[in-house]
């Protein structure tokens, strides 16, 4: 079986033994894709590339799609269904995912950023004064934070900010009252009101409305968001108006909507001339440790499943 590698930088070597094991590995450096994707049984990908029909018509042989995330908004899944093609993920690998902290460490560290005004308080070229009045921010201690999504990431940011001695709010229909420190809401409208923070921690599934629709947003003005989760949890351009209107105390946004789409970045990058808006590029899992780790899981999730498949 002939494996791609459709984005190869910094791949797992330990995964790419593995897949070697199969017969041939190749890594896309750039060229035609469609020649690179026509010999292909397995394909393995991340987010760079929206997989939909059109690329997957590249790719008569491909029998095994393999991607290390748990969403799969960058997939077309009716199209993999269509072809027959064998989905391999993180969804639903709790137990292990339980060990990767990537995105919870880096929600953290946005939580940090827009309480502390890094954009401001960073000296540079053009922003060179030395005056810590004026860059004056707040503490996590003591700050309201609420978080919408009780699962993987909701629950580890939790012990994360209560180890902080923050004030942890989190609201979750799916979810029951827990050990877990902190104080369950009933509503997101009381989530809200309770929380100075606000941050999206839930997961996405295709085809579902947004979480925090346009009067959400209206009931966040003067509060910070931070979405480390999905850009459609948000009505985005509800938000950009908000953003542009300055009616938030500041922004942080690991993801979008349409990470494939100009426009839709063009108004992001744009909002970043505001000092209290933080605009990063869906990094928040992305750490050396967890990729390596995450490739490899994946990786042996495909050899697995494809020892039993021969078994039956």
């Amino acid at each position: 079986m002939r494996t791609g590698v459709l984005e190869p930088g910094d791949f797992s070597p330990a995964a790419r033994e593995r897949l070697e094991a199969l017969g041939p590995v190749s890594l896309y450096e750039g060229g035609p894709l469609e020649r690179f994707l026509s010999e292909l049984d397995i394909l393995f990908v991340r987010l760079r590339r929206r997989i939909d029909d059109a690329l997957l018509a590249s790719a008569p042989r491909l029998r095994y799609l393999v991607s290390p995330t748990t969403g799969h908004t960058h997939l077309d899944l009716t199209a993999l269904h269509a072809r027959g093609v064998r989905l391999v993920s993180l969804a639903g690998e709790t137990d292990f995912l339980e060990g990767i902290r990537a995105t919870p460490e880096h929600t953290l560290g946005l939580i940090i950023a827009l309480l502390r005004r890094y954009r401001l308080a960073f000296l540079h070229e053009g922003n060179a004064d030395w005056d810590r009045d004026r860059r004056r921010g707040d503490e996590i201690a003591g700050t309201a934070i609420g978080l919408i999504g009780f699962g993987r990431v909701g629950r580890i940011l939790a012990r994360y900010l209560c180890a902080m001695d923050a004030q942890v709010h989190w609201h979750d229909p799916r979810v029951e009252e827990t050990e877990t420190a902190g104080r369950r809401h009933p509503s997101l409208a009381s989530l809200i009101e309770a929380s100075r923070v606000v941050v999206l921690c839930a997961s996405y599934k295709p085809g579902s409305p947004p979480i925090l629709g346009r009067a959400e947003i209206e009931a966040l003005a003067g509060r910070y968001l931070v979405n480390t989760a999905r850009g459609e949890l948000v009505d985005e351009p509800a938000l950009l108006d908000a953003v542009e209107a300055g009616r938030l105390a500041g922004v942080a946004v690991d993801v979008i909507a349409d990470e494939q789409g100009e426009p839709a970045l063009a108004r992001w990058l744009a909002a970043t001339r505001r000092h209290e808006v933080i605009v990063t590029p869906h990094v928040a899992g992305a750490t050396r440790r967890s990729m390596r780790l995450t490739e490899e899981f994946v990786t042996d999730k495909l050899l697995a499943l494809l020892t039993l498949e021969r078994c039956s």
